[in-house]
């Protein structure tokens, strides 16, 4: 393969959006992939293609298809950094859900991890906002905090979220990234 110019060795670059929901992983994201033209990658989408291509409601799926969802997402991420493409990753990540992942993505790929936090009563709203505003969310993601709003009037209360503790080495070519700040 003849390559174009330059140190053509370098790893890519893996953006990772984390975060609990409504805390604003999915909008970053998105500007992010724009700003550094990059692609994104998002859980959710993958889910939704998942219940789409089926055709019945999330909570209707058999019980292993977030597993397998996860499994198809790191696939995907892991092809785009064998290829060389940097890209931008999001999800609400659990530590028992990436511990094992993360090592593939380090040898691939000069990761940054950029954790999202919101108070946890403004990710709640968020969260809940966003189902309101579309009412086909609860049948791609079979969120309850809608239904349980309807039936009570009031918000629920957002779970706890714990980040993953990744030891993710101190790269200090990321220094060199041109990110500038959003607007």
């Amino acid at each position: 393969m003849r390559w174009a110019s330059g140190n053509m060795s370098r790893k890519p670059k893996c953006v990772i959006i984390i975060g609990q929901p409504g805390s604003g992983k999915t909008t970053l994201a998105k500007k992010l992939g724009e700003r550094l033209w990059m692609p994104v990658i998002s859980r959710d989408e993958i889910k939704e293609g998942y219940v789409n291509t089926y055709g019945v409601k999330h909570d209707q799926l058999p019980t292993d298809t977030n597993g397998l969802v996860s499994e198809l997402f790191f696939g995907i991420v892991n092809q785009y950094l064998a290829g060389h493409i940097s890209v931008v990753i999001e999800a609400a990540f659990q530590h028992k859900v990436w511990e094992r992942r993360m090592p593939k993505i380090l040898e691939l790929a000069s990761p940054l991890i950029v954790l999202c936090s919101a108070d946890g009563a403004v990710a709640a709203r968020r969260h809940l906002q966003r189902g309101l505003e579309n009412p086909n969310r609860d049948f791609y993601h079979g969120d309850k905090r809608v239904a349980h709003y309807r039936k009570t009037g009031k918000i629920s209360p957002s779970e706890s979220y714990a980040a993953p503790k990744i030891n993710v080495p101190h790269n200090p070519g990321l220094d060199r990234w041109r990110i500038h700040p959003l607007h």
